[in-house]
């Protein structure tokens, strides 16, 4: 592989590691409002992974119908979540 492939991966990478670490900074543990397809509801942000997944859990899941818990990739979180003050 060429060097300036080799080190565009790696700014690609490092990029991503920064934009995962500001996520967690921003949404870990925060109260949430969610839209995602099944439906619309209240949660908390439980966990952003080293691979940029992002889990959300909320509690009324028996009276929704929703999932109790629910994934997507971080590069989407501003489409599905909204902080809740």
């Amino acid at each position: 592989m060429r060097q300036s492939k080799i080190k565009q991966q790696q700014r690609q990478a490092t990029a991503r590691r920064m934009m995962i670490e500001q996520a967690r900074q921003k949404w870990l543990g925060k109260p949430v409002l969610f839209t995602i397809p099944q439906g619309i509801g209240y949660g908390i942000v439980y966990l952003i992974s080293d691979d940029g997944d992002v889990m959300v859990t909320h509690a009324d899941f028996q009276q929704t119908g929703l999932p109790p818990a629910f994934a997507f990739n971080v590069e989407r979180i501003d489409e599905f979540l909204t902080e809740v003050m």
